[in-house]
Protein backbone atom coordinates (compact mmCIF):
# COMPACT_ATOMS: atom_id res chain seq x y z
CA UNK A 1 0.00 0.00 0.00
CA UNK A 2 3.07 2.37 -0.39
CA UNK A 3 2.54 5.62 -2.35
CA UNK A 4 5.65 4.15 -5.03
CA UNK A 5 3.75 1.18 -5.42
CA UNK A 6 0.24 2.90 -6.18
CA UNK A 7 2.32 5.20 -8.26
CA UNK A 8 3.00 2.12 -10.65
CA UNK A 9 -0.20 0.81 -10.47
CA UNK A 10 0.55 -2.33 -8.31
CA UNK A 11 -1.73 -1.34 -5.23
CA UNK A 12 -5.60 -1.85 -5.17
CA UNK A 13 -5.44 -1.86 -1.55
CA UNK A 14 -4.46 2.09 -1.69
CA UNK A 15 -7.14 2.89 -4.05
CA UNK A 16 -9.76 1.09 -2.13
CA UNK A 17 -7.85 2.79 1.58
CA UNK A 18 -8.17 6.23 -0.35
CA UNK A 19 -11.59 5.61 -1.47
CA UNK A 20 -12.17 4.39 2.72
CA UNK A 21 -10.99 8.07 3.61
CA UNK A 22 -12.81 9.81 1.20
CA UNK A 23 -16.12 7.92 1.86
CA UNK A 24 -15.19 9.00 5.84
CA UNK A 25 -14.07 12.74 5.34
CA UNK A 26 -17.67 12.95 3.50
CA UNK A 27 -19.80 10.60 6.45
CA UNK A 28 -17.67 13.20 8.75
CA UNK A 29 -19.41 16.17 7.23
CA UNK A 30 -22.20 14.77 6.72
CA UNK A 31 -22.38 13.78 10.65
CA UNK A 32 -20.90 17.54 11.54
CA UNK A 33 -24.33 18.85 9.79
CA UNK A 34 -26.13 16.50 11.65
CA UNK A 35 -24.71 17.72 14.77
CA UNK A 36 -24.54 20.80 14.35
CA UNK A 37 -28.65 21.02 13.16
CA UNK A 38 -29.51 18.69 16.37
CA UNK A 39 -28.32 21.52 19.08
CA UNK A 40 -29.47 24.20 16.89
CA UNK A 41 -26.82 25.70 14.59
CA UNK A 42 -27.52 25.15 11.26
CA UNK A 43 -29.93 27.77 10.59
CA UNK A 44 -27.31 30.48 9.61
CA UNK A 45 -25.10 28.04 8.41
CA UNK A 46 -23.34 29.32 5.35
CA UNK A 47 -21.11 26.69 4.71
CA UNK A 48 -24.13 24.16 4.28
CA UNK A 49 -25.87 24.64 0.87
CA UNK A 50 -29.62 25.37 1.10
CA UNK A 51 -30.53 22.43 -1.26
CA UNK A 52 -28.64 20.39 0.86
CA UNK A 53 -31.82 20.71 3.83
CA UNK A 54 -30.11 23.89 5.40
CA UNK A 55 -33.06 25.79 6.07
CA UNK A 56 -35.04 25.35 9.21
CA UNK A 57 -38.05 23.65 9.13
CA UNK A 58 -36.62 21.04 6.56
CA UNK A 59 -36.78 17.54 6.90
CA UNK A 60 -33.36 16.84 7.80
CA UNK A 61 -33.64 19.36 10.28
CA UNK A 62 -36.40 18.11 11.37
CA UNK A 63 -35.30 14.62 11.67
CA UNK A 64 -32.87 15.54 14.54
CA UNK A 65 -35.55 16.30 16.77
CA UNK A 66 -37.55 13.19 16.48
CA UNK A 67 -36.79 9.93 18.80
CA UNK A 68 -34.49 7.85 15.95
CA UNK A 69 -32.05 10.50 16.06
CA UNK A 70 -31.02 9.35 19.38
CA UNK A 71 -31.22 5.60 19.30
CA UNK A 72 -28.80 5.49 22.54
CA UNK A 73 -29.60 8.78 24.08
CA UNK A 74 -27.08 10.56 22.32
CA UNK A 75 -27.42 12.14 18.70
CA UNK A 76 -26.71 9.20 16.20
CA UNK A 77 -24.77 11.93 14.31
CA UNK A 78 -21.91 12.03 17.13
CA UNK A 79 -21.62 8.40 17.26
CA UNK A 80 -21.19 8.72 13.80
CA UNK A 81 -18.17 11.64 14.12
CA UNK A 82 -16.24 9.15 16.58
CA UNK A 83 -16.95 6.32 13.96
CA UNK A 84 -15.51 8.02 11.03
CA UNK A 85 -12.56 9.25 12.82
CA UNK A 86 -11.55 5.90 13.72
CA UNK A 87 -12.07 4.86 10.55
CA UNK A 88 -9.57 7.51 9.19
CA UNK A 89 -7.11 6.87 12.24
CA UNK A 90 -7.42 2.98 11.59
CA UNK A 91 -6.60 3.05 7.62
CA UNK A 92 -3.56 6.07 7.83
CA UNK A 93 -1.78 3.75 10.79
CA UNK A 94 -2.10 1.03 8.41
CA UNK A 95 -0.77 2.62 5.64
CA UNK A 96 2.22 3.55 7.80
CA UNK A 97 2.37 0.55 9.59
CA UNK A 98 2.08 -2.08 6.18
CA UNK A 99 6.08 -0.80 5.20
CA UNK A 100 7.55 -1.79 8.36
CA UNK A 101 5.42 -5.70 8.48
CA UNK A 102 5.57 -6.35 11.81
CA UNK A 103 3.81 -9.44 12.17
CA UNK A 104 2.24 -8.18 15.72
CA UNK A 105 1.69 -4.91 14.25
CA UNK A 106 -0.45 -6.41 11.92
CA UNK A 107 -2.11 -8.78 14.05
CA UNK A 108 -3.08 -5.38 16.03
CA UNK A 109 -4.57 -4.22 12.62
CA UNK A 110 -6.32 -6.60 12.05
CA UNK A 111 -8.04 -6.96 15.39
CA UNK A 112 -8.79 -3.22 15.45
CA UNK A 113 -10.33 -3.33 11.72
CA UNK A 114 -12.20 -6.62 12.60
CA UNK A 115 -13.45 -4.42 15.72
CA UNK A 116 -14.39 -1.34 13.09
CA UNK A 117 -16.22 -4.10 10.86
CA UNK A 118 -18.23 -4.71 13.52
CA UNK A 119 -18.95 -1.28 14.20
CA UNK A 120 -19.86 -0.52 10.55
CA UNK A 121 -21.93 -3.65 10.42
CA UNK A 122 -24.21 -2.60 13.01
CA UNK A 123 -24.52 1.17 11.41
CA UNK A 124 -25.66 -0.57 8.56
CA UNK A 125 -28.29 -2.47 10.42
CA UNK A 126 -29.03 0.91 12.42
CA UNK A 127 -29.42 2.44 9.07
CA UNK A 128 -31.78 -0.02 7.75
CA UNK A 129 -34.09 0.82 10.80
CA UNK A 130 -33.75 4.72 10.48
CA UNK A 131 -34.44 4.49 6.71
CA UNK A 132 -37.65 2.10 7.73
CA UNK A 133 -38.78 4.60 10.20
CA UNK A 134 -38.01 7.77 7.82
CA UNK A 135 -40.41 6.01 5.33
CA UNK A 136 -42.81 4.38 7.09
CA UNK A 137 -42.79 6.33 10.36
CA UNK A 138 -42.11 9.73 10.35
CA UNK A 139 -43.30 9.82 6.14
CA UNK A 140 -40.71 11.91 5.28
CA UNK A 141 -37.53 11.54 3.53
CA UNK A 142 -34.00 13.43 4.07
CA UNK A 143 -31.44 12.61 1.68
CA UNK A 144 -28.34 13.44 3.60
CA UNK A 145 -29.62 10.33 5.91
CA UNK A 146 -29.66 7.91 3.25
CA UNK A 147 -26.15 9.29 1.86
CA UNK A 148 -24.70 8.67 5.86
CA UNK A 149 -26.22 5.26 5.53
CA UNK A 150 -25.25 4.37 2.02
CA UNK A 151 -21.50 5.61 2.86
CA UNK A 152 -21.91 3.08 5.92
CA UNK A 153 -22.71 -0.17 3.47
CA UNK A 154 -19.82 1.12 1.24
CA UNK A 155 -17.63 1.21 4.23
CA UNK A 156 -18.73 -1.84 5.41
CA UNK A 157 -17.61 -3.62 2.30
CA UNK A 158 -14.51 -1.68 1.69
CA UNK A 159 -13.56 -2.47 5.22
CA UNK A 160 -13.98 -6.15 4.91
CA UNK A 161 -11.46 -6.40 1.96
CA UNK A 162 -8.67 -4.14 3.94
CA UNK A 163 -8.82 -6.79 6.62
CA UNK A 164 -9.31 -9.76 4.60
CA UNK A 165 -6.13 -8.71 3.42
CA UNK A 166 -4.19 -8.16 6.49
CA UNK A 167 -5.89 -11.39 7.88
CA UNK A 168 -4.38 -13.06 4.82
CA UNK A 169 -1.21 -11.70 4.81
CA UNK A 170 -0.42 -12.65 8.75
CA UNK A 171 -1.41 -16.15 8.04
CA UNK A 172 1.08 -16.33 5.31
Amino acid sequence: MRVADFARGRSPLLIISVAIVVLSLVGLWDAFYFTFAYYGRVRKARWVPAILCAREGSNCVTVVQTPYARVFGVPNSLLGIFFYFAVIAWVVLAMWLESGANPARLQLMAVIGGLLMVAAGFAVLLGFYLTYSLIWKLHTHCPLCYTAHMINAVLLALLSIIDWQLVRRISG
